[in-house]
Parts: structure tokens; C-alpha cells; sequence
């Protein structure tokens, strides 16, 4: 190179770095009493202007508290303070005279973003890190060490709890995603996982054996490696464009699951470009499109997101979400099926494997005896073939088709597609078969003609003649239970005065009376909502209930029907309910104990949902009617109001009742629901039973506890994400001793409280997992917020 060219590249340089300004400037204070609104463009600025803090719009017309690289037109968000609560407009952020930082909503409830030890002061500093600083120039707090899904040059991510987290759908959702980055502390090993569905991750950096670890994005070349505190372990970019500071520098986890280093030309920019990259093909991302979805990348660009034959998509909006079966159908009922199946074979097609993903490998099989094997099996819908003539069965519900990429071209994916059973007036052309139903359905439409009048008439003429209804001995003549008259059941319980328990439909009061030749302890249900939806459902409860019987229900005795009351009377069940023996004080019931209780409540709802004359969806599982005998034999009760189907039934819609907490959520979608939810409660109340705590316990809100255990399900969800199961029971030295059971009907749990009900076991499954006559697997774990 000349001297002339010499000066002119180092004149250049000058006059950019005197443009752009220092890293070097002083940070500019932000001082106690100070703040930020949505209402005006005012921000918090670093030295350079590089770098603001303040409220960032998003199209929604809310407001994220974040920090963003703001010369350039993208004004790309690297971090903000509440992803997950965009706050509206009005909100306001102060750095208080009491040097705490609070975001401030226009109904007056606060988010502490920090409120330890007093601040003195605050800065933006040009590296992109917004730190609040004590009185003797100490970092308080500090962005950097709170990451969302954007590490900038100085950060680090060391090992243990510090994570990045997707977004859920780049700039349009900056909430939570699906996809995850950790260095783990136990080897030291960095990896990237689809965490909200159990996974065991789809790219690592192998640094394995290793103490430590960080990850660190050099604030000097701009280069990001993994060290042990000695040396570097692992580096990740090699080629970073030079001279470093006339560059921005960025790497993101992104809504696809990779994970790549950016850099944006300060000078002539014309957008981020990426000089790094941990995927290279983007299906091989666990979980990118979701349960059921499958994915497409032509030359390994993008990721397309659709359906496999058979499925639909959750959200057309969001492909990603994944899929759900156009037929659902109860795998392996035992009620005859009203579904077939078709087998539709695709070629170059993957379904990706690991360690849960496989129900059976089979060797030696040609196509046709692979196809045959998923035909005959009811608990498989889907495998692949390889050239090698293996066949492997895959789990419901499963994850990870893909058109195969070129290593695994020849693969072929059998996929087993539900379609109904054409209705036979609809499908066929013979006339004979036509003329035959028809006049079946003509026999049928008049005797429900003729049960409606007579139902009509015993219900409307008869009481507004004034001509009295029934005798009692009519009345249960067809439902097998004694009548009581409202005298005997007052006098039996003493003018109803040992009053043993209130709920939504009524109270409970206990008693003694004689029964079938011996003196008998009762409990008596007194319904007070007597209106003509609350008569419907007691005299449908009774015919249902006359004809159950299960050694885990709570038995029916008899019942008064008379003029206003409406009384129904059980066996006494000396122990109370499952609720006070889980939660008092005092020492915990044995692990034992409560994993027969568990099975126990399995029996008693598969008996409801499948065995029974009149299945039975209960809508209200909870411990608290949940009850416990003299032996402490557990037995489910208050099942008399609940939605009953008849065995051709599946669905059916209902106004949504049950417990908050326990409910499913196609509850409060004002859905069609099915037996899943209880198949959902349960599983709630099975994690309640085995962790033996309730699970929502709001009085931790003001306790400083070592987990984020608010809500159970999260946590136990956490914590089985993380391999770290067994902090849930680390109190709880029974457990610890048969870990092997917990972890089994902890995964069992989760299954069930799936937000898709399709994807929930059925009762019978849900045995046969608690059994271990079945695997459980590693469930899903699909949240209700990705649907």
C-alpha cells in the first residue's frame, strides 16, 4: 500500500469514528426523580445515541420497556422488560427518588423491574447495557445480566440460570417463544432446545466435562467463543469484518430455533447480515412446526410449516403452531369405532427420532409389512421406512416430520390418516338399503314423538291442573334407589343441623337412618338452587347415578323428589375429603398412600367415562370431592350434576362449570368439550397428590421461596424440562427413595394437563401409564398460550 493511501484510509477512519463517536465517552446520568412515558418520543439516550431506553410501539398499539438500537431504520429491540405484559398506552417508567425502577400501568398496578438496594443514579451505556449504580459507582443491576433473546458484544451467558428465549413470532410477538439457549451447568455443555415441548435438544457445542463454562461475545473483536476461564473451548465466529467498530453487532435466538451473529454497517448499511449460524438446516429445529406439523426448507433457506395428510392447521396465521387431526378419535376404545383409517405413504419424508419418539423398531420389514405393522397397531399412527428395511413405529402424539434432508434422502413416512364412516343413505346407490333405513328412522322419530308427549305432559299439563306427580315407589321403580320423604331425611339428621360441608350446588349434612334392616350413617346433599335447569339435572342425576356402581364412587342410597326439595342421600364417608388429608398441617400422608389414591381416582373416572350404562362426564374433579372412607379408601363424589353422553356421544356442549384451576381450557373457549376435562383436572389434582401441595398457593406471592413455584404445573413442568425433577420432592426423603415411580406419574400429570385435549391420554391410558404397563414418555407439553 502507498503513503497516499495510507493517509487517506486512516483519514476515513477518523472521520467515522469522530461521526459515530466513543466507547470510551462518560456515561450521561440519569438521576433519582427521573422518567419515561408512552404518550411522548422522549427516551433515554447513551452517550452516542446509539443505544435508547425508554417505550418501544409495537403494532398492537402497546408498549414494550426495552432497548434498541436506535441510528438505524430497523431500530432493532435487543432486550425488554415485560415480553410477556405489553404494557398500554399511559404507562409510565421512573427511576424514584427512593432509587427504586418501576413500570407504572394507567390502572396504578406496578412491575418492579428493580427494587433491592437503593440506586443513586443511572446510565445507557454505549455498549447497549442500561445500569442503575449505587452511590459508591457500584452496578446495582444491570440489563446485561438479564437477557431476553439478543446478546450484544461485552455480554456473557454463564452457566446455570441465565438463558436466552425466542420470540414467539419475530417483530410481531415479542413474547416468550418456543426455543431456548443454555449453557448447563453440570457439564458445561451449551445447547439449544424447543423447551416448552420436553426437548433434548437439537444442537450442541460438544463442551462437555467441562467447569466453568461461559459464553462470551467480546466487546474488543466482536467474536463469540466459549471459555472455562482458561482458555477457549469452543469458537463459534471465526470471521468478524473488519475494523470492528464501524459495525453493529448482534446475536439473536431466533422464532425458528437458530441461532446466528448479525452485523449492520453503520455507514452504508443496508440491513443485518449473518456472519454465523448454529443451524444450517432449519428443519432439523425440534419442534419448528409444532405437534403434527410438518416442514419444508428448499435449499435449506426457511422453514415452511404445513400439515401432514390427515391434519390442519391450529392457526393458518401461525403455521408454526403446529396441527391437530381433522377426526379426532379415542385411540383404542373400546366402543366401536367410528373411524377407519387410510395409510398414505410419503417419500423423502422424516419423522426425526429420539429417545421418546419410537413406540417399536422393527427389523427386517419390507414397505407393505411396515404398513401392515402401523394398520394393526391402535396406539400408532405414523412411521418411517428406511432402505436398510427397518420400520419404526412412532409415539403419539409425535413431532418432527420433515421432508428429509439430502443425508436421509430414501426415508419414507407411512402416516395412518382417521376418516369417518360415510353415512350409509349418503354412500351407497343401492335403493334397498336406503328404503330399510328410512323406514328404521321413521319407527324411531315416532316413538321419541311419543316419549316427548309423554314427558311433555307429565312435566307442563299435569302440574298446572294441579294433579300430583308420581308416586315416589314409580319414580325409582327404573333407577333401583329408595325414596325418602323429606320428614325422614329431617328428622334423620336432626332438623339438618351437623352441617358437614357447602358447595356450588348445595350443602351437606350427616345423619343417621335405617337401611336395609341395620342402622346407617348418611350424608345428605340438600339442593337449594331449585330452578327448572337445577330440576332437570337432579332428576337426570338420579337415573344415572341408580344405575353406577364402583367400589371408587361414592354410593347413592336413595333420594327425595318432593314438591320443592330436592335431597339425595350417600353413604357417609367418615374421613372427609381428599383436600383436608392432603393440605393440613402437620406431617404429609405416605408416599404409598398417595399413589394408591391417585390409581384410585384413575379407576373410579375411566369407570364414569367408559363402563358405566350412561357415561359420565364429571366437570368438577378436585380433591375437595374427592372423598375418604373409614379405611381411607378414596372415592369420587358430587358426580350427580355433571353432563351425561350416551354411548354414541363424544362431544357435547355445556355451560362451563367446574373449579378454577382445575378447569380445562376449552372450558373457557365456550368449546365443544369431551371427557378430557376431566381427563385435565385430574391431572392438576394427580400433581397436587404426589407433590402434596395445592396448586396455586397464593400466599407465596409474600414468601421469598428459592423456586418459581407459584403455579404447580409450571413448576413441575419446569423442573422436568431442566432434569432437575427431583427439587420438586427434595423435602420429601419417601419420595426421593422411589424416585423412579414420582418421575413416571409426574410425566403422567403433565400429559394430562395438555391445553389440547386431543393430545390428553384417555382414562385407560392414563392407568396403563400409572401401571408402567405402558411407557409414559416425555409429554409435549404444548401451553395454552401457544394455541
Amino acid at each position: 500500500m502507498t503513503v497516499a493511501a495510507t493517509i487517506l484510509l486512516l483519514l476515513s477512519l477518523l472521520l467515522v469514528y469522530s461521526l459515530l463517536g466513543s466507547h470510551a465517552q462518560t456515561p450521561e446520568n440519569i438521576s433519582l426523580g427521573s422518567g419515561l412515558t408512552t404518550t411522548t418520543d422522549s427516551t433515554w439516550l447513551s452517550p452516542s445515541g446509539d443505544f435508547a431506553f425508554g417505550f418501544y410501539p409495537l403494532d398492537s398499539g402497546l408498549f414494550l420497556l426495552g432497548i434498541w438500537f436506535n441510528k438505524i431504520p430497523e431500530e432493532t429491540l435487543v432486550w425488554s422488560a415485560n415480553r410477556d405484559n405489553p404494557a398500554p398506552e399511559g404507562s409510565t417508567i421512573n427511576l424514584t427518588a427512593s432509587g427504586y425502577l418501576l413500570l407504572t400501568y394507567p390502572n396504578g398496578s406496578l412491575d418492579h423491574i428493580y427494587e433491592d438496594a437503593a440506586a443513586s443514579s443511572a446510565s445507557m451505556l454505549d455498549n447497549g447495557n442500561f445500569v442503575l449504580w449505587s452511590s459508591v459507582s457500584r452496578v446495582l443491576w444491570q440489563s446485561f445480566e438479564h437477557p431476553t433473546d439478543t446478546l450484544l458484544p461485552g455480554q456473557t451467558i454463564p452457566a446455570g440460570d441465565t438463558r436466552l428465549f425466542s420470540n414467539t413470532n419475530g417483530t410481531v410477538d415479542y413474547s416468550k417463544g418456543n426455543f431456548q439457549l443454555e449453557v448447563q451447568s453440570v457439564d458445561g455443555n451449551m445447547g439449544l432446545f424447543a423447551f416448552r415441548f420436553s426437548d433434548s435438544g437439537y444442537w450442541w457445542s460438544n463442551t462437555t466435562q467441562q467447569t466453568n463454562v461461559s459464553l462470551v461475545f467480546n466487546e474488543t473483536t466482536a467474536s463469540m467463543y466459549m471459555t472455562n476461564l482458561t482458555s477457549i473451548i469452543f469458537r463459534m465466529t471465526r470471521d468478524v469484518p473488519t475494523p470492528v467498530n464501524i459495525y453493529y453487532h448482534r446475536a439473536t435466538i431466533e422464532d425458528t430455533g437458530n441461532f446466528q451473529q448479525y452485523v449492520y454497517n453503520k455507514v452504508n448499511g443496508t440491513g443485518w447480515r449473518s456472519i454465523w449460524r448454529a443451524i444450517e438446516e432449519p428443519c432439523t429445529v425440534n419442534g419448528i412446526c409444532g405437534v403434527y406439523g410438518y416442514c419444508t426448507s428448499p435449499r435449506n433457506q426457511n422453514a415452511t410449516c404445513s400439515c401432514l395428510p390427515g391434519y390442519s392447521l391450529i392457526d393458518p396465521n401461525i403455521p408454526s403452531k403446529g396441527c391437530r387431526p381433522d377426526v379426532p378419535v379415542e385411540q383404542c376404545a373400546n366402543t366401536p369405532s367410528e373411524t377407519e383409517y387410510r395409510v398414505e405413504v410419503i417419500d423423502d419424508a422424516d419423522i426425526k427420532n429420539d429417545i421418546f419418539a419410537e413406540l417399536t423398531r422393527l427389523y427386517g420389514y419390507d414397505l407393505d409389512g411396515c404398513i401392515k405393522a402401523v394398520q394393526d397397531d391402535c396406539y400408532c399412527v405414523a412411521a418411517t421406512y428406511t432402505t436398510d428395511n427397518v420400520c419404526r413405529k412412532k409415539r403419539i402424539p409425535f413431532m418432527n416430520a420433515r421432508k428429509s434432508i439430502p443425508s436421509t434422502t430414501g426415508i419414507k413416512a407411512i402416516i395412518k390418516v382417521p376418516v369417518k364412516i360415510e353415512d350409509p343413505i349418503k354412500g351407497t346407490n343401492n335403493s334397498r338399503p336406503q328404503v330399510v333405513v328410512l323406514v328404521c328412522l321413521s319407527v324411531v322419530s315416532f316413538l321419541a314423538l311419543l316419549f316427548a308427549t309423554i314427558i311433555i305432559y307429565q312435566n307442563l299439563v299435569v302440574p298446572r291442573f294441579g294433579l300430583s306427580k308420581l308416586a315416589p315407589s314409580t319414580q325409582s321403580a327404573d333407577i333401583n334407589l329408595r325414596t325418602f320423604t323429606y320428614q325422614e331425611l329431617h328428622k334423620a339428621t336432626d332438623g339438618f343441623r351437623n352441617r358437614l360441608g357447602r358447595g356450588a350446588s348445595g350443602s351437606v349434612y350427616s345423619g343417621t337412618l335405617r337401611f336395609e334392616d341395620k342402622e346407617m350413617e348418611i350424608a345428605v346433599k340438600k339442593l337449594e338452587r331449585v330452578i327448572e335447569q337445577g330440576d332437570r339435572e337432579f332428576l337426570a342425576e338420579v337415573r344415572a347415578i341408580g344405575q353406577t356402581h364402583h367400589r371408587n364412587l361414592v354410593r347413592l342410597l336413595g333420594f327425595c323428589n318432593e314438591q320443592s326439595h330436592r335431597l339425595l342421600v350417600y353413604e357417609l364417608m367418615k374421613n372427609g375429603p381428599l383436600s383436608s388429608f392432603l393440605f393440613s398441617k402437620g406431617e404429609k400422608p405416605c408416599w404409598d398412600h398417595r399413589a394408591e389414591i391417585v390409581l384410585a381416582i384413575a379407576r373410579g373416572l375411566l369407570y364414569l367415562h367408559e363402563e358405566c350404562e350412561t357415561r359420565i362426564i364429571h366437570c368438577d374433579i378436585k380433591p375437595q370431592n374427592v372423598l375418604l372412607d373409614q379405611h381411607y379408601n378414596a372415592k369420587i363424589a358430587d358426580f350427580g350434576l355433571a353432563k351425561l353422553l350416551r354411548k354414541d356421544q363424544t362431544r357435547t356442549s355445556t355451560n362451563a362449570r367446574g373449579t378454577m384451576g382445575y378447569m380445562a381450557p376449552e372450558w373457557l373457549k365456550c368449546a365443544p368439550v369431551t371427557a378430557k376435562v376431566d381427563v385435565h383436572s385430574f391431572g392438576v389434582m394427580l400433581l397436587e397428590i404426589i407433590c402434596c401441595r395445592r396448586h396455586i398457593e397464593l400466599d407465596r406471592i409474600e414468601e421469598e421461596t428459592e423456586d418459581d413455584d407459584l403455579i404447580l404445573t409450571d413448576w413441575v413442568l419446569n423442573c422436568l424440562r431442566l432434569g432437575k425433577l427431583e427439587v420438586v420432592v427434595k423435602h420429601d426423603p419417601e419420595v426421593l427413595g422411589d424416585f423412579k415411580r414420582f418421575e413416571r406419574m409426574a410425566m403422567v400429570g403433565l400429559w394430562c394437563v395438555n391445553p389440547d385435549p386431543i393430545l390428553r391420554p384417555t382414562m385407560k391410558r392414563v392407568i396403563q401409564m400409572l401401571e408402567g404397563t405402558i411407557e409414559a414418555g416425555v409429554p409435549p407439553l404444548v401451553t395454552a398460550q401457544s394455541l
